[in-house]
């Protein structure tokens, strides 16, 4: 799956780098010398918190790339010592298994969550009368018609 390109503005990304090295609202704040509820009107702004979420998927532990080597490397080393001690137990290596699949299955469902477009379809009936058919309709009408006083 391509990368899309994050759209966030010169502000968001300061206060998100900021926020990224503090760790918290407060010290942001202090450091910006703008207020809490600015910082915190900022992070909650979607295109920060894809911003966020990127840097922290695409450093260190977190990075799922990294995540998925190292269960990869646990799971060999499971599956050597028992190939070589001859005594292992089934739960562990199926436990370790089990847990990679979850996160295989985490992170497919994360993926297709943030690429699902949801779209509304919005029908407009216009059936020649001028304020519609049904009780609205008459009344209008008879609201509308000459004579009539308000």
């Amino acid at each position: 799956m391509a990368k899309e390109l994050a759209t966030i503005s010169p502000e968001g990304l300061e206060i998100a780098n900021a926020y990224l090295e503090l760790g918290g609202i407060k010290e942001v704040s202090e450091q910006l010398a703008i207020s809490e509820f600015v910082v915190s009107e900022w992070l909650d702004k979607r295109e920060v918190r894809k911003y966020i979420d990127n840097v922290y998927f695409d450093s260190g532990y977190r990075n799922r790339n990294k995540i998925a080597e190292l269960l990869d490397e646990i799971i060999e080393s499971k599956i050597e010592e028992a190939r070589e001690s001859e005594f292992y137990t089934k739960k562990d290596l199926i436990d370790l298994l089990v847990l990679a699949n979850k996160i295989r299955q985490d992170e497919k469902k994360t993926q297709n969550d943030s690429t699902n477009i949801k779209t509304q379809t919005n029908v407009q009936i216009n059936d020649g009368a001028a304020f519609g058919s049904g009780n609205y309709g008459k009344l209008m009408e008879a609201l509308m018609k000459p004579g009539t006083e308000n």
